[in-house]
């Protein structure tokens, strides 16, 4: 399957948000041995409203909207390896702060890595699973999610899924 959206505020606004929060639900419900998120900006933007409490594994925050660290820390809770790619601007120092604060608060800290890319060269941007890849030219904040023009690309072919996950793996560590 692919799935292309091209994003702007007057178009297919809320799909990616929509996307986002569709592939994270898959992952609660059976998370990829690794997951790597690669995004030069990224927040701990609102991803999964659980206001109804549906997702088991994100009770321990209550039901109301959850943000991409709690659920980030949720999945290596139950047992995938996290990894994320970033940069050193200082917009992503908050999130990563959290996820780290978070990953210890629950003792999962050896499940969820950073590795961050002193150089600031990194500009791309995906999310890869066991069984989806997702790039684009979409950061994960609020303004990427929801403002900006973007681009985003959904693959689920396995020769495709295979090769974004070996790539993954080389750039940014992880597991197989």
């Amino acid at each position: 399957m692919n799935r292309v959206i091209r994003k702007s505020q007057g178009a297919s606004a809320t799909e990616a948000a929509d996307l986002l929060a569709g592939l994270f639900s898959a992952e609660l419900a059976c998370p990829s041995k690794c997951l790597w998120l690669v995004s030069p900006w990224v927040s701990d933007v609102e991803l999964l409203d659980n206001s109804a409490g549906n997702f088991d594994e994100l009770a321990r925050y209550g039901k109301r909207k959850v943000r991409l660290a709690e659920i980030l820390v949720a999945l290596a809770g139950a047992g995938a390896h996290v990894v994320i790619g970033t940069t050193t601007d200082p917009h992503n120092t908050r999130f990563l702060e959290r996820l780290r604060l978070l990953s210890d608060d629950i003792r999962v800290s050896d499940r969820v890595a950073i590795a961050v890319d002193t150089s600031n060269q990194l500009h791309t941007k995906a999310l890869t699973g066991d069984d989806f890849a997702l790039a684009g030219s979409m950061n994960i904040t609020f303004n990427g999610i929801q403002v900006r023009e973007e681009f985003i690309d959904l693959r689920t072919d396995s020769a495709y899924v295979a090769q974004a996950r070996m790539d993954a793996f080389d750039r940014f560590g992880g597991v197989l």
